[in-house]
């Protein structure tokens, strides 16, 4: 785990080092894998833990470093054309694709915010980036899905409104569950019960029995720990007047800003229900409302110069 402007450490995994040299190319226009192995090396130089003072790093980071550009040739596939980046792997060489599709905005703001500690720096040009997630999930989700029918709602964080007027859109915008009711009679605490985002395919008729999905988003890379937590039942039994009128259990997602380094895939995508990382998000967020994709792009470019401060002030300090 590491915050830009910060390196990865060497025992870093293989995924976050990806995240590093992709942030160098960035900034840069472009890194090569001599690059990546001289920063890598001197960061090795700099570790009492992994110098032992005789050894030459440089033979086990270059081989780290294959594994790094393999993880990087992944992404570019499974983005759907969405990369922000072309790689060379004739010279090994990743450099940045400034202008072209959408998603390359969209996978950028993911980079971020999955770099930046997002519960400390996670406004930048007065937006939230943790709730620009939730929209934008809400979009991925809708896309996924397809079909003019399909609908997708934020809940969460990103949602003004009180819990109960959240719990009576949802049941409205279903038809199902009866809108809201505080079935203990108390104080109500819940302020989105994990759910962020409600998708759903409704048929004309109107009657309940549905495919229903709901969703949970998190920036950052400390999310595994909530992996597993959205429980729908834990929405419509307490806090809805009729949770018998939903026929069909909404099945659940979980979205992450973060690129999941793929030895753990089976691992992580088999709590929450679908699970979509960043290359997924990348690859079904294509036509994104203007007014969505204009703060995505102003929180991104407001985050990078940001990073791109602290890199500086970093530096000096160290003279």
């Amino acid at each position: 785990m590491f915050y830009l402007p910060n390196p990865p450490s060497p025992n870093d995994e293989a995924h976050e080092k990806a995240d590093f040299i992709e942030w160098c190319a960035w900034h840069d226009g472009y890194c090569s894998a001599r690059a990546a192995n001289t920063m890598l090396n001197q960061i090795n130089d700099n570790n009492p833990d992994t110098n032992n003072g005789c050894d030459d790093d440089s033979d086990q980071t270059s081989d780290d470093l294959e594994d790094v550009f393999l993880e990087i040739e992944r992404r570019a596939k499974a983005c759907g054309g969405g990369y922000p980046f072309d790689l060379d792997r004739v010279g090994s060489v990743l450099s940045h694709r400034k202008d072209g599709d959408s998603r390359y905005i969209i996978y950028r703001y993911l980079l971020l915010s999955t770099r930046l500690n997002m519960k400390n720096n996670r406004n930048h040009a007065g937006i939230n980036g943790t709730e620009l997630l939730e929209h934008l999930g809400a979009r991925v989700m809708q896309n996924y899905l397809g079909g003019k029918h399909v609908e997708s709602k934020v809940f969460g964080t990103a949602q003004q409104g009180s819990f109960q007027k959240k719990v009576d859109d949802l049941c409205a915008s279903l038809g199902e569950g009866g809108g809201f009711a505080n079935k203990g009679n108390g104080k109500v605490h819940a302020k989105d019960a994990k759910l962020d985002v409600f998708t759903w395919a409704p048929f004309s008729d109107g009657n309940p029995g549905k495919l229903i999905i709901f969703t949970q988003c998190k920036t950052g890379d400390n999310w595994k720990e909530h992996l597993g937590l959205l429980k729908p039942e834990r929405i419509f039994n307490p806090w809805t007047k009729d949770p018998g009128s939903v026929i069909l259990a909404p099945m659940t997602a979980f979205c992450v800003a973060e690129a999941v380094f793929q030895p753990q895939w089976i691992d992580v995508a088999s709590f929450g229900g679908l699970f979509l990382d960043r290359c997924r998000l990348v690859d079904f967020a294509y036509k994104i409302d203007k007014d969505l994709l204009d703060k995505l792009t102003k929180w991104t470019a407001a985050a990078f110069q940001n990073v791109c401060r602290k890199n500086i002030a970093s530096k000096k300090r160290k003279r």
